[in-house]
């Protein structure tokens, strides 16, 4: 299932409850606190995100702190492996280039992330362009 969220301003994100372990793509074009990205990262984890994608705007510091989410739910010692959450940045690349890699590249060794939420910090709406680069890639 692909699912879009449009974030054109720091408000509290919710996520699709049937969404169990999933992947998430971050797109990032609009500047974002370092708090707010904290709180998203924690929630991220929380709900199951196995692998975590960012892209734009500071994405390493996304990457990282998904990274630190997910340490801290475990109080930074043993945790599950089936819950390990893989991130990665993706600052070379185009939008068409992660999105691709998103949909063919963005896999849990353990389980096929079928279900994909597209997290959007940008200044406009763009749920059409992004969901048709996700089909047509």
């Amino acid at each position: 299932m692909f699912r879009y969220v449009f974030l054109p301003t720091d408000v509290p994100v919710s996520f699709p409850e049937e969404f169990i372990e999933f992947k998430c793509l971050i797109l990032i074009e609009r500047e974002v606190g370092g708090d707010y990205r904290d709180e998203v990262s924690k929630a991220l984890v929380k709900a199951g995100c196995l692998y975590s994608l960012a892209w734009g705007i500071d994405c390493a510091a996304w990457d990282d702190s998904v990274d630190w989410a997910f340490l801290a739910a475990y109080d930074f010692g043993k945790y599950p492996e089936n819950k390990f959450v893989m991130t990665t940045w993706h600052d070379d690349e185009t939008l068409e280039e992660v999105v691709e890699f998103s949909k063919h590249c963005a896999d849990n060794s353990n389980i096929k992330l079928e279900d994909i939420l597209v997290l959007d910090f940008s200044h406009h709406e763009r749920s059409q362009l992004i969901e048709k680069l996700y089909l047509a890639a």
